[in-house]
């Protein structure tokens, strides 16, 4: 059975749609959390972030409050930048959602920049000519419905093929080589997610969003499926990518 790693920066945001898909397609995954010092494989013995993909099928690296350019306050960024190249390396599935995909732009020699203000909420963004011809977002129709909450973005990323544009920012997904995606939008995201960031960090997300709390449940109505369909596709598509012994 093939088993993914997760890297989860932050412990109210888990690997939601994305790890249902996985388990829902006969994998299993890990789940390890840097900050909180847990591993779901090693509950009572922290084994830090490995040095090299060992046995994993992929890896997937999740959102998070933090910026990808805090090395020096978060050493497991570097390290998780490290096992990225890994993994890129042994030609094996790379997903970064978010704080995810910055940090792919940053091992990449790519920019993470400070947008003006947070793009947050459901948006529906366009797929680029070459992601209409990519494996994975090709089976995505002419747009991709998905949430987003981010106030950082990603420039200048090199070697990166665009796959996804529009909303606040030019490059909203991206890949590197063959299997290493990055999306800025979370298509992981159920209801009882966002809450937990409302409950969590709302004073720093409603400020700038106030339908976080005036409007989640119908934007929930009316573009989850869609979204849900539409994650569950891309992961599929993904998970396609790993090679077979």
């Amino acid at each position: 059975m093939r088993k993914y790693l997760t890297i989860m920066p932050e412990a109210t945001a888990p690997a939601g749609l994305v790890g249902e898909t996985l388990v829902g397609e006969g994998a299993l995954y890990d789940a390890l959390l840097p900050l909180e010092r847990y591993a779901s494989h090693a509950p009572f013995d922290y084994p830090g972030i490995p040095k090299d993909a060992g046995n994993y099928a992929g890896l997937l690296v999740l959102g998070g409050p933090m910026s990808a350019n805090d090395t020096d306050k978060h050493p497991f960024l570097s390290q998780t930048m490290d096992l990225i190249r890994a993994f890129t390396a042994e030609d094996r599935p790379v997903l970064g959602i978010c704080l995810g995909a910055q940090i792919i732009a940053r091992t990449f020699g790519g920019e993470v920049y400070r947008m003006e203000r947070l793009e947050s909420c459901f948006h529906t963004m366009e797929i680029t000519p070459e992601g209409r011809k990519d494996p994975v977002f090709s089976t995505l129709g002419a747009d991709v419905t998905s949430f987003q909450n981010h106030f950082e973005a990603v420039r200048n990323v090199r070697s990166a093929v665009p796959l996804a544009t529009g909303g606040a920012c030019p490059i909203q997904a991206f890949r590197i080589g063959r299997a290493t995606y990055a999306t800025q939008f979370h298509p992981e995201v159920t209801l009882d997610i966002v809450r937990g960031w409302v409950r969590k960090f709302g004073t720093t997300f409603t400020k700038d969003e106030p339908r976080l709390l005036t409007d989640l449940d119908r934007q929930f109505a009316e573009n989850f499926a869609r979204a849900r369909a539409q994650c569950q596709a891309l992961v599929r598509g993904w998970m396609a990518l790993a090679r077979t012994a």
